[in-house]
Protein backbone atom coordinates (compact mmCIF):
# COMPACT_ATOMS: atom_id res chain seq x y z
CA UNK A 1 0.00 0.00 0.00
CA UNK A 2 1.07 3.39 -0.99
CA UNK A 3 1.74 6.69 1.24
CA UNK A 4 -1.38 8.02 -0.58
CA UNK A 5 -3.81 5.05 -0.18
CA UNK A 6 -6.29 6.86 1.76
CA UNK A 7 -6.52 9.42 -0.80
CA UNK A 8 -6.35 7.01 -3.79
CA UNK A 9 -7.41 3.88 -3.20
CA UNK A 10 -10.43 2.67 -5.88
CA UNK A 11 -13.20 3.07 -3.76
CA UNK A 12 -16.13 0.17 -4.84
CA UNK A 13 -18.99 2.23 -3.65
CA UNK A 14 -17.82 4.75 -6.52
CA UNK A 15 -18.40 2.45 -9.18
CA UNK A 16 -21.13 3.37 -11.50
CA UNK A 17 -21.87 6.72 -9.63
CA UNK A 18 -22.76 9.22 -12.15
CA UNK A 19 -24.90 11.74 -10.28
CA UNK A 20 -24.65 12.68 -6.53
CA UNK A 21 -27.04 9.76 -4.18
CA UNK A 22 -30.00 11.53 -2.16
CA UNK A 23 -29.65 11.89 1.76
CA UNK A 24 -32.30 12.22 4.00
CA UNK A 25 -32.43 14.42 6.96
CA UNK A 26 -35.08 15.18 9.21
CA UNK A 27 -37.25 14.04 5.70
CA UNK A 28 -35.35 16.34 3.86
CA UNK A 29 -33.67 14.79 0.67
CA UNK A 30 -30.45 16.50 -1.11
CA UNK A 31 -30.24 16.48 -4.47
CA UNK A 32 -28.26 17.93 -7.31
CA UNK A 33 -24.50 17.79 -5.90
CA UNK A 34 -22.16 16.43 -8.43
CA UNK A 35 -21.29 12.83 -9.03
CA UNK A 36 -19.81 11.15 -5.92
CA UNK A 37 -20.75 8.78 -2.67
CA UNK A 38 -21.61 9.56 0.77
CA UNK A 39 -19.29 7.88 2.61
CA UNK A 40 -20.86 8.65 6.09
CA UNK A 41 -24.27 10.43 7.15
CA UNK A 42 -22.99 14.32 6.95
CA UNK A 43 -19.62 13.68 4.60
CA UNK A 44 -20.11 13.31 0.78
CA UNK A 45 -16.84 12.19 -1.69
CA UNK A 46 -16.26 13.75 -4.80
CA UNK A 47 -13.26 12.18 -6.83
CA UNK A 48 -12.22 13.39 -10.30
CA UNK A 49 -8.93 12.66 -12.66
CA UNK A 50 -6.83 14.98 -14.84
CA UNK A 51 -4.67 13.82 -17.42
CA UNK A 52 -0.88 15.02 -16.88
CA UNK A 53 -0.19 17.13 -19.41
CA UNK A 54 -3.67 18.41 -20.42
CA UNK A 55 -6.01 20.63 -19.38
CA UNK A 56 -7.07 22.63 -16.79
CA UNK A 57 -8.32 24.82 -18.84
CA UNK A 58 -6.50 24.79 -21.65
CA UNK A 59 -3.41 25.65 -19.70
CA UNK A 60 -1.81 22.40 -19.30
CA UNK A 61 -1.04 20.48 -15.99
CA UNK A 62 2.14 19.41 -15.90
CA UNK A 63 3.45 17.31 -12.91
CA UNK A 64 4.59 19.38 -10.02
CA UNK A 65 6.56 16.65 -8.50
CA UNK A 66 9.40 16.09 -11.57
CA UNK A 67 12.57 18.51 -10.93
CA UNK A 68 11.18 19.59 -7.73
CA UNK A 69 13.12 22.30 -6.94
CA UNK A 70 10.99 23.73 -3.99
CA UNK A 71 12.87 20.73 -2.55
CA UNK A 72 15.04 23.20 -0.90
CA UNK A 73 12.74 25.58 0.09
CA UNK A 74 11.23 23.14 2.63
CA UNK A 75 9.00 20.89 0.45
CA UNK A 76 9.35 16.83 0.59
CA UNK A 77 8.81 14.71 -2.55
CA UNK A 78 5.09 14.47 -2.40
CA UNK A 79 2.65 16.96 -2.81
CA UNK A 80 -0.61 17.38 -1.27
CA UNK A 81 -2.39 20.29 -2.45
CA UNK A 82 -5.03 22.09 -0.20
CA UNK A 83 -8.03 24.46 -0.48
CA UNK A 84 -11.04 25.35 1.34
CA UNK A 85 -14.50 26.88 0.36
CA UNK A 86 -16.14 28.31 3.72
CA UNK A 87 -18.56 30.48 4.94
CA UNK A 88 -16.85 33.54 4.79
CA UNK A 89 -13.44 34.68 4.90
CA UNK A 90 -13.44 36.56 8.89
CA UNK A 91 -11.84 33.80 10.04
CA UNK A 92 -13.71 33.73 13.35
CA UNK A 93 -14.92 31.18 15.47
CA UNK A 94 -18.46 31.11 13.16
CA UNK A 95 -16.86 30.51 10.13
CA UNK A 96 -16.17 27.17 9.03
CA UNK A 97 -15.16 25.16 6.14
CA UNK A 98 -17.70 23.01 4.36
CA UNK A 99 -15.81 21.96 1.70
CA UNK A 100 -12.09 20.88 1.20
CA UNK A 101 -10.13 19.92 -1.84
CA UNK A 102 -7.02 17.96 -1.96
CA UNK A 103 -4.55 16.96 -4.73
CA UNK A 104 -2.00 14.69 -5.43
CA UNK A 105 -0.05 13.18 -8.31
CA UNK A 106 -1.57 9.69 -8.83
CA UNK A 107 0.38 7.92 -11.72
CA UNK A 108 0.20 9.34 -14.97
CA UNK A 109 -3.13 11.62 -13.48
CA UNK A 110 -3.37 14.44 -10.88
CA UNK A 111 -6.36 13.06 -8.68
CA UNK A 112 -8.63 15.68 -6.86
CA UNK A 113 -10.66 14.29 -3.58
CA UNK A 114 -13.32 16.47 -2.40
CA UNK A 115 -14.67 16.23 0.72
CA UNK A 116 -18.51 18.06 1.40
CA UNK A 117 -20.03 19.18 4.80
CA UNK A 118 -23.73 18.40 4.93
CA UNK A 119 -24.19 20.56 7.61
CA UNK A 120 -22.14 22.04 11.01
CA UNK A 121 -23.83 19.53 12.90
CA UNK A 122 -21.45 16.71 11.08
CA UNK A 123 -18.45 18.45 11.11
CA UNK A 124 -16.48 16.33 13.65
CA UNK A 125 -16.75 13.66 11.04
CA UNK A 126 -15.68 15.85 8.35
CA UNK A 127 -12.49 16.54 10.04
CA UNK A 128 -11.71 12.65 10.44
CA UNK A 129 -12.54 12.01 6.61
CA UNK A 130 -10.38 15.33 5.99
CA UNK A 131 -7.45 14.07 8.42
CA UNK A 132 -7.85 10.73 7.01
CA UNK A 133 -6.47 11.57 3.65
CA UNK A 134 -3.41 13.58 4.82
CA UNK A 135 -0.41 11.34 5.08
CA UNK A 136 2.14 12.39 7.62
CA UNK A 137 4.69 12.17 5.06
CA UNK A 138 2.83 14.67 2.99
CA UNK A 139 3.72 18.56 2.44
CA UNK A 140 1.13 20.78 2.46
CA UNK A 141 0.69 23.20 -0.34
CA UNK A 142 -1.36 26.00 -0.51
CA UNK A 143 -2.17 29.62 -1.55
CA UNK A 144 -2.33 31.78 1.34
CA UNK A 145 -2.75 28.42 3.25
CA UNK A 146 -0.55 29.67 6.10
CA UNK A 147 -2.45 32.96 7.14
CA UNK A 148 -6.24 31.37 6.42
CA UNK A 149 -6.50 27.70 5.27
CA UNK A 150 -4.71 25.86 8.01
CA UNK A 151 -4.92 27.83 10.62
CA UNK A 152 -8.92 27.43 9.52
CA UNK A 153 -8.72 23.79 10.09
CA UNK A 154 -6.39 24.27 13.44
CA UNK A 155 -9.51 26.37 15.09
CA UNK A 156 -12.25 23.59 13.76
CA UNK A 157 -10.13 21.34 15.02
CA UNK A 158 -9.80 22.74 18.12
CA UNK A 159 -13.38 23.28 18.65
CA UNK A 160 -14.13 19.82 18.32
CA UNK A 161 -11.77 18.82 20.98
CA UNK A 162 -9.60 17.34 18.00
CA UNK A 163 -5.89 17.61 16.78
CA UNK A 164 -4.83 17.51 13.77
CA UNK A 165 -2.03 14.55 12.92
CA UNK A 166 -0.02 17.20 9.96
CA UNK A 167 -0.29 20.27 12.14
CA UNK A 168 3.62 20.42 12.06
CA UNK A 169 3.68 18.67 8.36
CA UNK A 170 5.88 20.84 5.72
CA UNK A 171 3.75 23.58 4.31
CA UNK A 172 4.41 25.31 0.88
CA UNK A 173 2.16 29.08 0.25
CA UNK A 174 2.38 29.67 -3.10
CA UNK A 175 1.11 33.29 -2.25
CA UNK A 176 4.09 34.47 -1.26
CA UNK A 177 5.99 33.38 -4.22
CA UNK A 178 3.84 34.58 -6.42
CA UNK A 179 4.34 37.74 -4.56
CA UNK A 180 7.81 37.40 -4.70
CA UNK A 181 8.01 36.73 -8.89
CA UNK A 182 4.42 38.64 -9.78
CA UNK A 183 4.36 41.64 -7.64
CA UNK A 184 4.62 44.97 -9.76
CA UNK A 185 3.90 42.95 -13.12
CA UNK A 186 0.32 41.50 -12.36
CA UNK A 187 -2.44 44.20 -10.86
CA UNK A 188 -3.30 41.74 -8.23
CA UNK A 189 -1.41 38.32 -7.41
CA UNK A 190 -4.99 36.28 -6.07
CA UNK A 191 -4.63 33.32 -7.50
CA UNK A 192 -7.63 33.94 -10.45
CA UNK A 193 -5.07 36.64 -11.46
CA UNK A 194 -2.37 34.50 -11.81
CA UNK A 195 -4.53 31.70 -13.10
CA UNK A 196 -5.04 34.43 -16.15
CA UNK A 197 -1.91 35.71 -16.95
CA UNK A 198 0.77 33.64 -15.64
CA UNK A 199 -0.40 29.85 -16.57
CA UNK A 200 -3.12 30.68 -19.01
CA UNK A 201 -6.46 28.86 -17.15
CA UNK A 202 -9.72 29.73 -18.57
CA UNK A 203 -12.37 28.53 -16.19
CA UNK A 204 -15.32 27.22 -17.51
CA UNK A 205 -19.41 29.51 -17.25
CA UNK A 206 -19.66 26.66 -14.21
CA UNK A 207 -17.47 28.41 -12.54
CA UNK A 208 -18.68 30.48 -9.65
CA UNK A 209 -16.53 34.00 -7.98
CA UNK A 210 -15.39 33.13 -4.47
CA UNK A 211 -17.13 36.22 -2.98
CA UNK A 212 -20.74 34.03 -3.93
CA UNK A 213 -19.74 31.08 -1.93
CA UNK A 214 -20.53 31.66 1.29
CA UNK A 215 -24.38 32.52 0.33
CA UNK A 216 -24.48 29.43 -2.30
CA UNK A 217 -23.93 27.39 0.68
CA UNK A 218 -26.17 29.39 2.95
CA UNK A 219 -29.36 28.85 0.52
CA UNK A 220 -28.12 25.29 0.37
CA UNK A 221 -28.55 24.66 4.25
CA UNK A 222 -31.92 26.70 4.05
CA UNK A 223 -33.61 25.07 1.02
CA UNK A 224 -32.29 21.58 0.61
CA UNK A 225 -31.31 22.18 -3.37
CA UNK A 226 -27.40 21.41 -3.72
CA UNK A 227 -27.41 21.66 -7.25
CA UNK A 228 -26.23 25.73 -7.23
CA UNK A 229 -22.74 23.92 -5.53
CA UNK A 230 -21.88 22.32 -8.48
CA UNK A 231 -20.37 25.25 -9.45
CA UNK A 232 -18.63 25.79 -6.04
CA UNK A 233 -17.17 22.23 -6.57
CA UNK A 234 -15.72 23.12 -10.16
CA UNK A 235 -14.43 26.17 -8.35
CA UNK A 236 -12.94 24.33 -5.63
CA UNK A 237 -11.42 21.47 -8.21
CA UNK A 238 -9.90 24.40 -10.79
CA UNK A 239 -8.05 26.20 -7.59
CA UNK A 240 -6.35 22.70 -6.64
CA UNK A 241 -5.53 21.89 -10.16
CA UNK A 242 -4.44 25.84 -10.44
CA UNK A 243 -2.10 25.02 -7.37
CA UNK A 244 -0.57 22.04 -8.69
CA UNK A 245 0.30 24.41 -11.84
CA UNK A 246 1.35 27.37 -10.48
CA UNK A 247 3.91 24.98 -8.52
CA UNK A 248 5.33 23.66 -11.34
CA UNK A 249 5.99 26.77 -13.06
CA UNK A 250 7.23 28.45 -9.42
CA UNK A 251 9.56 25.11 -9.59
CA UNK A 252 10.77 25.85 -13.23
CA UNK A 253 11.88 29.43 -12.94
CA UNK A 254 14.13 28.67 -9.20
CA UNK A 255 15.77 26.13 -11.47
CA UNK A 256 15.69 27.96 -14.69
CA UNK A 257 14.42 25.68 -16.63
CA UNK A 258 11.31 28.12 -17.88
CA UNK A 259 10.36 31.39 -17.59
CA UNK A 260 10.70 34.72 -18.94
CA UNK A 261 13.29 37.07 -18.01
CA UNK A 262 11.82 38.87 -15.03
CA UNK A 263 10.91 35.43 -13.65
CA UNK A 264 14.55 34.43 -13.81
CA UNK A 265 15.50 37.52 -12.06
CA UNK A 266 13.00 37.47 -9.13
CA UNK A 267 13.98 33.68 -8.79
CA UNK A 268 17.30 34.95 -8.03
CA UNK A 269 16.19 36.95 -5.52
CA UNK A 270 14.54 34.60 -3.61
CA UNK A 271 17.93 32.27 -4.30
CA UNK A 272 20.18 35.15 -2.70
CA UNK A 273 17.91 35.84 0.55
CA UNK A 274 17.93 32.30 1.06
CA UNK A 275 22.15 32.87 0.80
CA UNK A 276 22.36 30.97 -2.09
CA UNK A 277 24.62 33.15 -4.11
CA UNK A 278 25.85 30.86 -7.33
CA UNK A 279 21.91 29.61 -8.16
CA UNK A 280 21.35 33.57 -7.58
CA UNK A 281 23.91 34.57 -10.01
CA UNK A 282 23.21 31.50 -13.12
CA UNK A 283 19.31 33.14 -12.99
CA UNK A 284 20.31 36.73 -13.12
CA UNK A 285 22.54 35.84 -15.91
CA UNK A 286 19.46 34.43 -17.52
CA UNK A 287 17.53 37.20 -16.57
CA UNK A 288 20.11 39.66 -18.89
CA UNK A 289 19.22 37.86 -22.17
CA UNK A 290 15.69 40.08 -22.02
CA UNK A 291 14.95 42.98 -22.83
CA UNK A 292 12.69 43.56 -20.17
CA UNK A 293 14.93 42.58 -17.61
CA UNK A 294 18.23 42.97 -18.61
CA UNK A 295 18.44 46.24 -16.50
CA UNK A 296 17.61 44.66 -13.73
CA UNK A 297 20.25 41.77 -13.61
CA UNK A 298 22.54 43.93 -14.51
CA UNK A 299 22.38 46.14 -11.40
CA UNK A 300 22.45 43.09 -9.30
CA UNK A 301 25.25 41.34 -10.79
CA UNK A 302 27.50 44.75 -9.94
CA UNK A 303 26.03 44.52 -6.39
CA UNK A 304 26.93 40.53 -6.33
CA UNK A 305 30.49 41.78 -7.54
CA UNK A 306 30.71 44.36 -4.76
CA UNK A 307 29.74 42.13 -2.13
CA UNK A 308 32.39 40.12 -3.33
CA UNK A 309 34.65 42.61 -3.37
CA UNK A 310 35.72 42.16 -7.11
CA UNK A 311 35.76 45.75 -7.87
CA UNK A 312 36.94 45.83 -11.59
CA UNK A 313 33.66 43.55 -12.27
CA UNK A 314 31.50 45.15 -10.28
CA UNK A 315 32.12 48.74 -11.78
CA UNK A 316 31.61 47.45 -15.02
CA UNK A 317 28.24 45.71 -13.72
CA UNK A 318 26.97 49.32 -12.56
CA UNK A 319 28.61 50.96 -15.88
CA UNK A 320 25.98 48.35 -18.38
CA UNK A 321 23.51 48.72 -15.55
CA UNK A 322 23.30 52.85 -16.14
CA UNK A 323 23.30 52.26 -19.95
CA UNK A 324 20.41 49.69 -19.68
CA UNK A 325 18.60 52.07 -17.75
CA UNK A 326 19.30 55.30 -19.45
CA UNK A 327 18.43 53.53 -22.42
CA UNK A 328 15.03 53.21 -21.38
CA UNK A 329 14.60 56.91 -21.41
CA UNK A 330 12.19 56.83 -18.19
CA UNK A 331 11.76 58.80 -15.79
CA UNK A 332 10.76 56.63 -13.27
CA UNK A 333 14.15 55.29 -13.76
CA UNK A 334 16.05 58.63 -11.58
CA UNK A 335 16.02 56.61 -8.67
CA UNK A 336 17.54 53.90 -9.97
CA UNK A 337 20.46 55.86 -12.05
CA UNK A 338 20.98 58.03 -8.60
CA UNK A 339 22.60 54.63 -7.19
CA UNK A 340 24.11 53.55 -9.85
CA UNK A 341 26.17 56.35 -10.18
CA UNK A 342 26.71 56.75 -6.31
CA UNK A 343 28.23 53.50 -6.55
CA UNK A 344 30.31 54.54 -9.41
CA UNK A 345 31.03 57.36 -7.60
CA UNK A 346 32.19 55.22 -4.49
CA UNK A 347 34.03 53.01 -6.71
CA UNK A 348 36.34 55.38 -8.39
CA UNK A 349 36.93 57.63 -5.26
CA UNK A 350 37.82 54.85 -2.77
CA UNK A 351 38.94 52.18 -5.11
CA UNK A 352 40.53 53.10 -7.92
CA UNK A 353 41.72 56.61 -6.45
CA UNK A 354 40.48 58.42 -9.13
CA UNK A 355 38.46 61.73 -7.25
CA UNK A 356 37.91 63.32 -10.58
CA UNK A 357 35.74 60.57 -12.06
CA UNK A 358 34.27 60.11 -8.92
CA UNK A 359 33.50 63.77 -8.95
CA UNK A 360 31.45 63.59 -12.48
CA UNK A 361 29.56 60.33 -11.61
CA UNK A 362 28.36 62.92 -7.87
CA UNK A 363 27.29 65.38 -10.12
CA UNK A 364 25.06 63.31 -12.48
CA UNK A 365 23.81 61.77 -9.37
CA UNK A 366 22.77 65.03 -8.15
CA UNK A 367 20.95 65.87 -12.03
CA UNK A 368 19.43 62.41 -12.10
CA UNK A 369 17.63 63.61 -8.66
CA UNK A 370 16.47 66.91 -9.83
CA UNK A 371 15.22 65.44 -12.73
CA UNK A 372 13.09 62.56 -10.40
CA UNK A 373 11.97 65.46 -8.45
CA UNK A 374 10.62 67.53 -11.59
CA UNK A 375 8.62 64.28 -12.40
CA UNK A 376 7.10 63.92 -8.92
CA UNK A 377 9.16 60.88 -7.87
CA UNK A 378 9.71 60.89 -4.13
CA UNK A 379 13.56 62.03 -2.94
CA UNK A 380 15.17 60.97 0.40
CA UNK A 381 16.43 64.90 1.48
CA UNK A 382 19.31 63.76 3.79
CA UNK A 383 20.34 61.36 0.69
CA UNK A 384 20.65 64.36 -1.62
CA UNK A 385 22.43 66.07 1.48
CA UNK A 386 24.52 63.44 1.97
CA UNK A 387 25.54 63.56 -1.59
CA UNK A 388 26.72 67.34 -1.66
CA UNK A 389 28.57 66.69 1.27
CA UNK A 390 30.46 63.63 -1.17
CA UNK A 391 30.84 66.87 -4.05
CA UNK A 392 32.27 69.21 -1.68
CA UNK A 393 34.45 66.46 -0.18
CA UNK A 394 35.86 65.24 -3.56
CA UNK A 395 36.10 69.31 -4.26
CA UNK A 396 38.53 69.87 -1.26
CA UNK A 397 40.62 66.78 -2.11
CA UNK A 398 41.48 68.03 -5.57
CA UNK A 399 42.16 71.13 -4.56
CA UNK A 400 44.45 70.22 -1.88
CA UNK A 401 46.17 67.85 -4.07
CA UNK A 402 46.32 70.10 -6.80
CA UNK A 403 48.14 72.78 -4.34
CA UNK A 404 50.37 69.82 -3.17
CA UNK A 405 52.08 69.46 -6.58
CA UNK A 406 52.12 73.06 -7.69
Amino acid sequence: MGKFDALFQNDPAMAGVKTGRAAPEHGRVISGLPGGTWISGGVYRVETLHEIGGAPESGGLENPEEDNALGEMGAGERLLFLDLETTGLSGGAGTYAFLCGLGAVFGGHFKVVQFFLKNPAHETEWLGAVDACIPKNATLVTYNGKTFDVPMLTTRHILSRMRPHWESSPHVDLLYFSRRLYRGYLESCSLGSVETHVLGVRRADEDVPGWMIPEIYARYLRTGDAAPLRGVFYHNELDIASLASLYRRVSNALSGRAGRGREFLRAGDIWNDKGKTAAASRLWRMALREPESRAEASLRMAFAAKRGMEHERSRAWFTEAFREFSARGDARHAAELFVILEELAKLEEHRFRRPERALTHVTAALDAMKRARRYGAATDAAHARAMEYRRERLLKKIRERDERSD
